[in-house]
């Protein structure tokens, strides 16, 4: 076993509780809700239930979905990678990877959003592992190799 994964282990981790870990996703999602309806309006994709519902979807509404996707991914990767995304900077959490390095790194950062989605794919199995786990780890930590503690 690699010594500075066994330091870490022994360490005393002030680890987030998991209404702090809740807030700071919701704030996330606040944020890029907001830009997502900022891009909405300013492409001026017209969402109406007859055409999602047909599938009928014109190439800005694709294109919009597809940015929406990017913007997603690099904000979660960036801000994962830096060890705090706002939400975690407004409830006073970070990330720190299994060894206790921080920052954890954009490839790592990459990594956690990748698990998030796995953790949401299995009716949000991978979120609520939280609970359980004694390291609070969900899934796309344990994919990471991160851990969520007090800033």
């Amino acid at each position: 076993m690699d010594e500075a994964v066994s330091q870490a282990d022994k360490a005393d981790l002030d680890l987030a509780g998991v209404g702090q870990r809740l807030a700071s996703y919701l704030v996330d999602v606040v944020v890029l809700s907001v830009i997502y309806i900022a891009l909405i309006f300013l492409s001026g994709v017209q969402i109406e239930e007859e055409a999602i519902a047909g599938g009928d979807f014109s190439m800005t509404f694709i294109a919009v979905y597809i940015l929406m996707a990017a913007i997603a991914i690099g904000y979660y990767t960036y801000f994962f990678g830096k060890g705090q995304t706002p939400g975690m900077k407004l409830v006073e959490v970070k990330l720190i990877r299994t060894d206790g390095v921080e920052p954890v790194g954009y490839k790592k950062g990459f990594f956690r959003w990748i698990g998030m989605e796995i953790s949401g794919m299995v009716l949000f199995l991978g979120y609520v592992w939280i609970l359980i786990d004694k390291k609070r780890q969900g899934w796309h930590d344990k994919i990471a190799g991160t851990y969520v503690v007090k800033a």
